[in-house]
Parts: C-alpha cells; sequence; structure tokens
C-alpha cells in the first residue's frame, strides 16, 4: 500500500511542477504577443504552493530535512535516544498544531478570492495542513521502520551505516 501511495505522491509532485511551468510558460508567452492570460501568475503560485508541500514531505519521507548531529552522535546510545525523541515529540507536535489551526485557517478563507483568477484562496491555505498531516505520517512511518535514533537520519547514511 506504502508504495502506491509514495508512488501518488512523487508523480503529483512532478505534474504540478510541470502544470507550474507550463502556465508560467503560457502566461508569460501571452502576454508577450498582447494577450494577457489573466490569473496565470495566481494560478501558477497555487501550484507551485502545492508542488513544495508535496516535495517538502517526499524530502521528510527519506530523511533529507535539515539535521545538526554534531553533537548528538558523540552522545552514548541512551542519550541519543532521548535527544532524538525529544526533537520527534516537538516535530509531530509543532506538525500537529499546524493541522489543527490549518483546517479551521483554510476554511475560513474559502469564500475569500485570490487575484483576478477567481480561484478561492482557501486552496492556498489548504496546502499546509494537508502538507503537515503528510509529514506526521511520513515522521511516524521512519519511526516504525527504523527507530527512533535512525529516523531522522538520511536514507544514504543509513545505507553508508549499514556496509
Amino acid at each position: 500500500m506504502w508504495y502506491w501511495y509514495d508512488r501518488l505522491e512523487a508523480w503529483l509532485a512532478v505534474a504540478l511542477l510541470g502544470a507550474t511551468s507550463l502556465t508560467l510558460l503560457v502566461s508569460s508567452t501571452a502576454r508577450a504577443i498582447g494577450q494577457p492570460f489573466a490569473g496565470g501568475a495566481e494560478l501558477a503560485q497555487l501550484l507551485f504552493i502545492w508542488t513544495a508541500v508535496l516535495g517538502a514531505d517526499i524530502t521528510l519521507r527519506h530523511g533529507g530535512q535539515v539535521r545538526i548531529d554534531a553533537l548528538a552522535v558523540r552522545l552514548p546510545f541512551s542519550l541519543q535516544r532521548l535527544v532524538t525523541g525529544f526533537c520527534l515529540v516537538l516535530m509531530l507536535g509543532f506538525l500537529a498544531l499546524l493541522v489543527w489551526h490549518g483546517f479551521p485557517l483554510a476554511l475560513s478563507n474559502w469564500q475569500r478570492p485570490m487575484g483576478v483568477a477567481g480561484l478561492s484562496y482557501g486552496y492556498i491555505t489548504l496546502a499546509l495542513p494537508v502538507g503537515a498531516a503528510l509529514m506526521i505520517v511520513s515522521l511516524l512511518r521512519r519511526i516504525v521502520a527504523r527507530g527512533i535514533v535512525a529516523s531522522l537520519a538520511p536514507d544514504d547514511d543509513v545505507a553508508e551505516g549499514a556496509s
């Protein structure tokens, strides 16, 4: 099941990035020939925000987040586990707050139009809580699959350590 979930998310991120590029190309070309595409910039912004959120989740799922562990790796394993567990609790708590407050914010912005495109601003504000929920799932998957200490390590570091 996770295989198809991961593939769908990656495909969707690539499709959204392509749609962002295509929207910018069409908008700038139309403007150059004297027929501006109203709302092209807003549509590209919407697509890019969703691309960034999905990309952030994919990066987190592969352990690509920023990690400063110069001190933590020198600690005994039990303390590494404690420090990493504390960081995970903070990360999950912050993501949960984004979900908790993000969905009501998105709903409150649903009637607000986004520029000349006529799209709802709720589509943009919905990206943050949806992305945070996806990141919670990704973090929990990594904790279950790798354990607490290795859950934040990049995938390539885990592969190097195994060889």
